[in-house]
């Protein structure tokens, strides 16, 4: 008996299962792991990038003191701390040597952003932060200088650092301190200018070695390190040359980003901006669209091609129809953007260049094809203006200043066209650009029989079992790359437990990561309530028809039902007749759901191949398509009339273009050809990283001569199957969902092999001819698919998932990685009152959320925790005051100043004291914590300044055999040190941690643990599995961290089969008294086995 194995792969899980030909289901599984999203080490990155300015401001005030002693300035320097007021004197009178002295420091510290023009992107608007920086450069044009602002902003509003939103003429406008580095470079050459008139020892010599450490800036493209300080984070790699030895050194950090060509992988991947691309992209687009039941012959594409070149205003429509002189009736195959909108490659980066060049009376015409590659390479490689300057006078050095001058401009202004990479190189594309004129074939299909999509054959036979680091190496995306790493490992366990099977059926991820795939399913639940929600209330205003849940009860389509009635303009599409709602409702057997393209050809159960229509239209239909059966038809409603109601539907936004498709297609579903694509579009995943894991799946059976099949699948195919059986898909409730959704995969494929099966009886495969047309038409009717789809095997089908169920088994996987963040970096003061310490916190008094969270501790006599209220009882009375009055506001603090033309402060007799925005308050007691009060210059250890919610690392289990008593020792990220490149447990801090936990006493160390009869048992990371004795019951768990560390022994656990307990949010188990403790380890299919004991390590994994 034959077996298949389905992987449903998704961004944090992978669903499996092992299925007999019999439906039996023999194993399952679900495997579930974080989420690899990038943008998680966006926080580490920001940290070492912060360590890098901090370090860098450092060597520049070195050097700044360095050159003002040289200098011979010898008098006292006193640092001050508020500089605003002397860069303004500076400008126009004379400062005093130490007043001078602490504004040239200050510059130092706050440079700016140099690359700020570079980062406003026009074709991105509408941030509050983007337009409060382009209010500045506004302001700056107008000869004035950032501090001249600041100024002006600090006595207007109160403050002028970071950002403000403040209400000028009724509009509310957003300020940010953000300025370039070249105003405050021009505010800088202002005040040294004005200076050298009052201090003669100011020569020009200094000024200038002056501004030269003020614009001292690492390249961008060039990243850290240096030549004899070598880093792969940089041009200056580790890496050696692997014929001359030397080390490698690039001339663009960003040139190893880009990757190999999938098909000549010695060739880099070329610019989307490129020329070659947008013909490339242009040309795959065109030959993949239908118009009016045919395809665009090579004539038709160069014309296409050449008016989108050289218009102006373009409209693709037109352009087709200009080409091909006729009016379009129908156009399929249009690729749709991520909104479901329509879209083409219109040559936007080269008509860009045009377009800007004949504006600026430059000549256009001498850049050839190859230069717009070049420039269309250099302009997406490179993110600023020196970068790009340089890269240009290298590759053109005929090129004017103002031709220069206007290529940058281009990608400032447009920098989305210009971030991204083609999957081939120029090599690749510009060999199948003739065939693509010549032929109405797209890439895929090109490359598919000109061969030249490689195969990992070789790769394969290398190792016994599938190498996942071949499908690695062609995938960027690290939330795929971590997915599939753990399917292969999926599939290479399966194969040595059960051989080889029948077939493999896989399914990959549509979304970015977890957060998107939630988002998505969040919208889409409330986007279907609000449009049925808006439909009921209609009736009952228009119809004064009440839908209760009891309609919905008795009919179990009625909210589709509804949902077609109004799209369609509550007509029949078939018949053009009019639908009452009181029949809707009343007399439901007059109508029934129709599929646009049978199921049986199309396989797509989407609310886009779905219309409502009366039943006896239905029947007449049969298994046709509109345009066949009105195309027939000798009455009023025909296929025109029924295609100009169509189109206006479309025109009016009620249906989407994909709908509008399938209504209007008119080839015939008969043909062989036609079926196939229908397969390709609705069965078949063919998107690049489907393709990826298709082909390293066949490339190893194939390798090996095994006859294992590989399908790769949409998950709507399998989604119609659990629609039919009725399985309920709740995600929250466990993780049994990614197995079942695998034994539906297993289903469906085999519904289809067996109806595929039944087709080849009546049709030659070969020839597309069918055999017996009336066996043909009774085998293609939608109920005989869905009988030999799912209906004849109902109850099979549902027994079989409910017994595979219970065979389903879990694997997490456990995070022992040791360089994550040593806390959540919030750095927080401290109190001590009535003998505790106490965490100090903020709130915001200009925030909605934060003044409702101060009226309540106010309400619930709070108020003794604010340290205004404790040390300025006056300024509290004050404050008390504006909420009472603004009791009904929302904002009071905002309505204060709106109407009283001035701002909350600090109590005086003179009502001048500073603006207050924040408020501090007592935010329960300090636990674990790291102290950095050193660095804001107290007292080291004093805990006045401190880094809080260090981040659990492991948790070490030990065991005193003489008095059954367990020890659980918490260990943190920050308990770690990193020494000649390996991280090890930090001995001092690991026995600080013996000590707090009352392993051994004060004074005693590790090592003493054998004297004292205490033993290691195991150490437990996140995600590992612990088995425990709680009150003469034994329970098997998640381990999540040891918490609560002022309490012995207590653990945070999750639930092994789901991500999240029933009825609480969190689980903390203390286990003082527990009997039993165990470390169940489990395989990569969920298999568990007890752990007995582990050695103990000092030096931890990297993994």
């Amino acid at each position: 008996m034959e077996i298949r194995f389905a992987l449903d792969i998704g961004v944090a899980s992978v669903g499996w299962a092992v299925v007999n030909d019999t439906y039996e289901v023999l194993e399952a599984g679900a495997n579930i792991f974080p989420c690899a999203d990038s943008s998680k080490n966006a926080d580490r990155r920001g940290f070492r990038q912060l360590k890098r300015i901090h370090r860098r401001k450092h060597t520049r005030i070195r050097d700044f003191e360095i050159l003002w002693e040289r200098q011979g300035w010898n008098m006292e320097k006193i640092i001050i701390s508020e500089v605003l007021p002397l860069r303004v004197k500076g400008l126009k009178e004379e400062l005093s040597e130490n007043e001078l002295y602490n504004v040239l420091r200050n510059e130092l510290l706050h440079r700016g952003i140099s690359y700020l023009e570079d980062a406003i992107d026009d074709t991105v608007s509408g941030s509050l932060y983007e337009k409060a920086i382009k209010n500045n450069q506004r302001q700056l044009e107008k000869e004035s200088f950032p501090c001249v602002i600041q100024w002006e902003r600090l006595k207007k509003y109160g403050k002028y650092r970071g950002n403000q939103s403040v209400n000028i003429e009724g509009k509310e406008i957003n300020l940010s301190n953000v300025f370039t580095t070249a105003s405050y470079e021009k505010e800088i050459e202002k005040i040294l200018n004005t200076q050298k008139k009052f201090h003669s020892i100011l020569s020009d010599e200094f000024c200038q070695q002056y501004i030269d450490i003020f614009r001292r800036k690492r390249k961008y493209y060039e990243g850290p390190g240096k030549e004899n300080s070598r880093t792969d984070y940089g041009i200056y790699t580790t890496q050696k040359d692997q014929n001359t030895g030397e080390y490698l050194t690039y001339n663009n950090l960003f040139e190893r980003l880009i990757g190999k060509c999938s098909v000549y992988p010695e060739e880099y991947r070329a610019a989307g901006a490129s020329y070659t691309a947008q013909e490339f992209n242009l040309l795959n687009d065109l030959n993949n669209l239908t118009v009016n039941n045919r395809k665009l012959i090579k004539k038709e594409k160069e014309e296409i091609v050449e008016a989108i070149k050289t218009s102006n205003r373009i409209d693709v429509k037109k352009i087709i129809e200009n080409a091909i002189h006729e009016k379009i009736d129908s156009l399929t195959g249009m690729l749709l953007d991520d909104k479901g909108k329509e879209c083409m490659h219109k040559f936007e980066q080269y008509n860009l260049v045009r377009r800007n060049f004949e504006k600026n009376g430059l000549d256009f015409e001498k850049i050839t094809r190859t230069d717009h590659d070049l420039i269309g390479e250099i302009l997406t490689l490179n993110s600023d203006y020196g970068s790009i300057l340089e890269s240009i006078r290298d590759k053109f050095p005929d090129l004017s200043e103002k031709e220069v001058k206007v290529l940058y401009e281009i990608k400032r202004k447009n920098g989305s066209l210009f971030s991204k990479w083609q999957k081939l190189s120029l090599k690749a594309m510009n060999e199948l650009i003739p065939d693509m004129y010549d032929e109405s074939k797209n890439q895929m299909v090109l490359l598919t029989e000109r061969k030249l999509i490689k195969t990992n054959r070789k790769q394969c036979m290398e190792s016994k079992y599938i190498n996942c680091n071949i499908a690695v190496a062609q995938i960027y995306n690290p939330v795929v790359v971590r997915s599939i790493r753990i399917a292969v490992r999926i599939v290479n366990a399966l194969l040595k437990k059960y051989g080889n099977p029948k077939q493999i059926i896989v399914e990959m991820p549509r979304d970015k990561n977890d957060d998107e795939q939630r988002k998505k399913l969040d919208d889409m639940r409330k986007a279907n309530e609000r449009e049925l929600n808006a439909i009921i209330k209609e009736i009952k205003e228009q119809y004064g028809e009440n839908i209760s849940d009891e309609n919905f009860y008795y009919q179990k389509e009625l909210a589709l039902k509804l949902k077609l009635w109004r799209e369609q303009d509550e007509k029949c599409v078939y018949s053009g007749k009019q639908i009452s709602i009181k029949d809707l409702l009343y007399n439901p057997q007059l109508f029934q759901i129709d599929h646009i393209i049978p199921i049986s050809i199309s396989f797509d159960d989407s609310r886009n191949n779905k219309v409502l229509v009366y039943d006896i239209e239905n029947q007449k239909k049969g298994n046709k398509t509109p345009y066949m059966y009105l195309s027939q038809l000798s009455r009023h409603w025909d296929f025109e009339q029924f295609k100009a109601y169509v189109k206006e539907l479309y025109a009016r936004k009620k249906i989407q273009r994909k709908k509008l498709e399938n209504l209007l297609y008119m080839q015939d579903v008969t043909k062989y050809d036609v079926l196939k694509k229908f397969i390709n579009r609705n069965i078949n995943d063919t998107r690049y990283a489907s393709r990826v894991i298709l082909n390293l799946l066949q490339d190893y059976f194939n390798a090996y001569q095994i006859s294992t099949t590989v399908r790769v699948i949409r998950g709507s195919f399998t989604h119609q199957m659990r629609k039919v059986l009725r399985i309920e898909k709740d995600r929250e409730e466990s993780y049994d969902h990614h197995a079942i959704d695998a034994i539906l995969m297993c289903y469906s494929q085999m519904g289809y092999d067996l109806f595929y099966k039944k087709q080849s009886e009546f049709i030659d495969w070969e020839t597309g001819e069918i055999v017996d047309e009336l066996a043909w038409d009774k085998l293609m009717d939608s109920e005989k698919y869905q009988e030999i789809m799912y209906q004849s095997k109902y109850m099979k089908l549902r027994k079989n998932i409910a017994e595979g169920k219970e065979k389903i088994k879990y694997w997490h996987k456990v995070d022992t990685k040791p360089n994550r963040s040593l806390c959540n970096q919030t750095i927080r003061g401290t109190r001590k009152r009535e003998g505790k310490v106490w965490k100090i916190n903020k709130l915001n008094i200009y925030d909605q959320n934060d003044v409702k969270t101060l009226r309540n501790k106010i309400e619930k006599g709070k108020s003794s925790t604010f340290l205004m209220y404790q040390y300025d009882r006056k300024s509290w009375d004050q404050m008390i005051e504006i909420l009472d009055l603004y009791r009904d506001s929302k904002t009071p603090f905002s309505d204060y100043e709106k109407e009283t033309g001035d701002f909350f402060r600090k109590y005086s007799k003179s009502h001048n004291g500073p603006v207050i925005t924040k408020i501090k308050y007592q935010d329960g007691e300090l636990g674990s914590c790291i102290d950095i009060s050193h660095k804001y210059g107290l007292k080291k250890g004093s805990k006045k300044v401190v880094l809080e919610s260090l981040t659990p690392y492991r948790m070490d289990v030990y065991y005193q055999s003489m008095t059954g008593k367990y020890y659980l020792v918490g260990l943190k990220h920050s308990d770690l040190k990193f020494e000649k490149g390996q991280y090890k447990l930090n001995e001092e801090a690991y026995n600080k941690a013996l000590v707090a936990e009352k392993v051994i006493p004060e004074g005693k160390s590790r090592n003493d643990l054998g004297m004292m009869g205490i033993e290691f048992c195991w150490s437990f990371y996140r995600g590992d599995v612990i088995e425990y004795e709680k009150n003469g019951e034994i329970k098997r768990e998640l381990f999540w961290s040891r918490t609560m560390p002022k309490n012995s022994n207590y653990i945070e656990t999750k639930p092994i089969s789901a991500g999240k307990w029933k009825g609480k949010k969190q689980n903390f188990v203390g286990l003082a008294k527990t009997k039993y403790i165990k470390k169940i380890r489990s395989d990569i299919l969920g298999n568990q086995y007890v752990c007995n004991k582990e050695k103990f390590i000092m030096e931890v994994d990297k993994s």
